[in-house]
């Protein structure tokens, strides 16, 4: 184990000290908590910091009437974040300096194996804190507080429940997914015997309730260390209860002979390559799914996945009514998944008008699919994954470059939907827009002029429209 770090007491950079002895002036013991708490067990240097959290042994009216008295901060002023949370800023130099300052913590999850510890103070607000590298402080002489050893675990990068691991899965399964979401975060290991009380009691998780499943599993997606948090639930055997289609990707590149890449490695890669946002990691999760199901090899020993992008899509649908996905996210991410390849199609030499019509076809979701895309950038050869990425650029660029001439003069005369209905008796619908789409075609290859009047685009449009039968006739 990692030697601890120096007790001896710490210096406050002279912004924090000013607050932190105006709350003991006004009777109100403060202890510095959170990231600079971190920094300064580590060793960084905090001087230069622009801000600081602070627990205070006090109510939030005595922490607001320290803040109006001493540093003219009133009420509205003060910014409430989040209940029980204060933020004021003081001017420093030509910027300012931020504090988050709330009152102890008094509250505790209902767990059997805390019953009787009485905890109170300063040590039951920082076992509130949850993983023990959080739940540690400096008191107001820069005196170190670490009751739970936060700070050898965060020497040695492990994450460590406050709580006893002994029975905690099985009191509250969800810290199950809670300490994925911390190794997400911090992409360090869970403690060892962290991690065989998890293996132990996966199936816990199961109790869970969906809308838990979802919040916990988006912050594991959108954190700082995915892949970390993701290996974690597969070791664990957590990620194999709440998505199996997942979960067999871990072992599938081993029945393979090494005949073609770990999709595992390669699919925590894209997760950590994607923007994050739920529906960009989501898709970077489940997009290579379907391979389990559609892989053939053949007499050349070459691999192939025929459809995987279909059958990854289908086995979406049942992940997403697992975790409860609103609709609308449900499908954004469906066609991402489905379409992944569309973009990478691209080349430079394609005219403008085969751009557009790739933009007409995927629609709203051609942003999606480029921020996918990069993610999806694996391959270690250099020359290829720069390659892409130019393309990638390129298309962006034409893709904007398209959209600001469209947004300043359409190639169709204005109200051309209208003229349609009236000149061929269509409702309005689907058809109608099928139609103007048939003439935007028609002017980006060449068959039609941009810009003129009306009647040139219907007569043109009237032999293709008088083949077609009346509505409503088979």
């Amino acid at each position: 184990m990692t030697t601890p770090p120096n007790p001896s007491p710490v210096r406050y950079p002279e912004a924090l000290r000013v607050v932190i002895d105006a709350f003991e002036t006004s009777g109100c013991r403060a202890y510095l908590i959170g990231p600079r708490a971190r920094d300064l067990a580590q060793g960084h240097p905090i001087d230069e910091s622009t801000s600081f959290d602070l627990t205070v042994d006090g109510s939030l009216s005595a922490i607001d009437t320290t803040l109006l008295s001493l540093f003219g901060v009133t009420a509205q002023d003060a910014k409430e974040d989040r209940p029980r949370l204060l933020t004021f800023k003081i001017p420093r130099g030509e910027g300012h300096v931020t504090f988050n300052i709330g009152p102890f913590r008094n509250y505790l999850p209902p767990l059997r194996s805390l019953r009787g510890q009485n905890l109170s103070g300063i040590i039951l607000d920082l076992a509130t804190r949850e993983i023990t590298m959080q739940a540690f402080g400096y008191d107001a002489d820069g005196v170190l507080v670490d009751p739970f050893g936060g700070t050898l675990d965060l020497a040695d990068r492990v994450v460590r429940p406050v709580f006893p691991v002994e029975t905690l899965f099985r009191e509250s399964a969800s810290w199950l997914l809670k300490v994925a979401r911390y190794v997400s975060r911090y992409g360090f290991d869970a403690a060892r015997e962290v991690r065989q009380a998890a293996d132990r009691d996966a199936a816990g998780i199961l109790d869970v309730p969906r809308e838990i499943w979802r919040k916990e599993m988006e912050k594991i997606l959108c954190g700082a260390f995915p892949a970390k948090g993701l290996q974690y639930m597969a070791d664990t055997r957590v990620l194999g209860f709440l998505i199996p289609e997942a979960a067999a990707l871990v072992s599938f590149g081993e029945s393979a002979g090494g005949q073609h890449k770990d999709i595992w490695a390669h699919t925590k890669q894209v997760v950590a390559n994607a923007e994050a946002t739920p529906v960009v990691r989501w898709a970077a999760l489940c997009h290579d799914i379907g391979k389990v199901w559609t892989r053939q090899v053949f007499r050349d020993e070459k691999v192939h996945f025929f459809r995987h992008e279909d059958m990854s899509a289908m086995l979406w649908e049942a992940v997403a009514s697992r975790f409860e996905i609103p609709g609308t996210e449900a499908t954004r991410i469906h066609y991402i998944i489905q379409s992944h390849s569309r973009v990478n199609l691209y080349r430079e030499e394609w005219t403008d008008s085969a751009v557009r019509r790739l933009m007409r076809e995927v629609g709203e979701h051609l942003d999606d699919l480029i921020a996918f895309s990069r993610a999806d950038l694996t391959s270690k050869r250099t020359e290829r994954v720069e390659m892409v990425r130019s393309l990638l650029t390129e298309l962006q660029i034409r893709v904007l470059e398209i959209r600001e001439a469209d947004a300043q003069q359409s190639p169709l005369p204005k109200g051309i939907g209208n003229a349609i209905m009236e000149r061929f008796g269509i409702a309005a619908g689907p058809e109608v827009g099928r139609l103007r789409d048939v003439l935007l075609s028609a002017v980006e290859s060449g068959s039609l002029p941009g810009g003129a009047e009306a009647d040139v685009y219907l007569e043109w449009l009237a032999p293709m429209v008088s083949d077609r039968p009346p509505e409503g006739v088979a």
